[in-house]
């Protein structure tokens, strides 16, 4: 079987994650990522570097992954 046929004869590849759960998934992880930033701006001056930076990487995450999913819900596939 040569390549062309294979990748004719292949499936369509699809999403880990219903669409339907778009909308619901970039709710929850915006509001995360919000309730994070909150966390890592009331912190105190002294705390930890790790800390800070652990708070701001978990925020940063969810904020990232909250606005693809809100442009991915929307119909902006990026």
């Amino acid at each position: 079987m040569s390549g062309l046929e294979e990748w004719m004869n292949s499936a369509p590849v699809t999403a880990p994650v219903p669409p339907i759960l778009y909308p619901l998934l970039a709710y929850i992880s915006l509001s995360a990522g919000l309730l994070a930033t909150g966390m890592f701006v009331v912190q105190e001056k002294n705390t930890l570097l790790a800390k800070q930076v652990q708070t701001s990487l978990i925020a940063a995450l969810f904020l990232g992954f909250g606005t693809i999913f809100t442009s991915i819900s929307v119909g902006v596939y990026v």
